[in-house]
């Protein structure tokens, strides 16, 4: 092992009259739970900045200020490495959200609306979690993608917590009826990754806070009740 955890502490110099109250010592399941978290933090950073191919588990390792075998004794494999890693995104970036938009209290349209604003300001308040994951995501796309099965699960939790938000304002008449839950969820979710996407390409050609409002705006026009809708202007 290395790191802190092979390092041991000298005693404290005695004392005359005064009681010092040394720090507790980490359990081994606390000081294996802080290297992996480094470990998973440095993949993420590598990936995004280098993408998944061009990242090996030494060089994970050397980011995290571990040696290169430290990776293989927690993970045992890339694979391993990644599918964890993956979890562990979809769970801050995914589970998070759908957690939040259930528990919110607030009526379903401000709900989503919401939903815009917290998915695509985490580009910026954890920009290496959130290209991370945007890398990996990418990657699950082809057909024999070791990734495409965990994406396409959480992807299903997200657009389900969605389509519930949906579903539960047609049952207070606060969305529009006539909407099909399923497919307002896969057209919500698409706009949100296709947004987040273009902005982690081109940050500059993208006003990631125009994008924000105008995501917000689509989201109210298009679920409020035909009733509460504005009436377009006569050509």
């Amino acid at each position: 092992m290395t790191g802190n955890q092979g390092k041991t502490s000298k005693k404290p110099p005695a004392s005359s009259g005064t009681t010092t109250t040394a720090a507790p010592r980490r359990t081994q399941q606390e000081r294996t739970a802080q290297a992996e978290q480094a470990l998973l933090d440095a993949a993420a950073a590598l990936f995004a900045r280098r993408g998944v191919d061009r990242t090996s588990l030494a060089d994970v390792g050397l980011e995290a200020g571990y040696s290169r075998g430290l990776v293989n004794h927690h993970f045992g494999s890339k694979a391993a490495l990644i599918d964890r890693l993956a979890h562990d995104i979809q769970a801050r970036f995914v589970a998070g959200i759908v957690t939040k938009m259930t528990e919110s209290g607030d009526d379903a349209v401000q709900t989503l609306v919401g939903l815009v604003q917290d998915y695509l300001s985490a580009l910026v308040s954890e920009p290496d979690a959130g290209r991370a994951f945007f890398v990996m995501w990418s990657s699950a796309i082809p057909d024999e993608a070791t990734l495409r099965s965990i994406f396409a699960a959480d992807d299903a939790l997200f657009r389900l917590g969605v389509e519930t938000v949906v579903r539960a304002g047609q049952a207070e008449a606060t969305v529009d009826s006539a909407l099909d839950p399923a497919a307002t969820a896969v057209t919500l979710v698409g706009m949100l990754r296709g947004v987040g996407a273009q902005y982690l390409i081109a940050p500059d050609a993208v006003a990631l806070t125009a994008a924000i409002e105008a995501g917000q705006r689509f989201v109210r026009q298009s679920l409020s009740p035909t009733t509460q809708r504005k009436p377009s202007r006569a050509k």
